[in-house]
């Protein structure tokens, strides 16, 4: 998260992917750096919050995230889940 934001006061577009686990760490770590309502995309549940995916499960979650995070980079509006920063992706296994 903080990276994101560093990102964006140099000038560079950033989108940060954050997981659910992990998603009040992301929030405390936006409002210390004077963002409160910092955007950024939530990766839920099946996916691990560890991260230890194998090719088929990072394709499949590259698929689903792609076009929120291509959308928040153009500008557009890509929503916001509940009126709270982050939208939520549901991932599923590549089982």
């Amino acid at each position: 998260m903080r990276d994101a934001i560093e990102l964006e006061w140099a000038g560079i577009p950033a989108v940060p992917i954050i997981h659910e686990a992990v998603r009040g760490s992301a929030e405390s770590m936006a409002r210390l750096s004077g963002h409160p309502d910092y955007d950024f995309v939530v990766v839920d549940y099946p996916w691990t919050p560890t991260a230890i995916w194998n090719d088929d499960e990072i394709q499949t979650l590259a698929r689903e995230i792609a076009p929120t995070v291509i959308a928040r980079l153009c500008g557009k509006e890509g929503g916001k889940q509940d009126g709270n920063a982050g939208d939520s992706v549901e991932g599923r296994t590549g089982d």
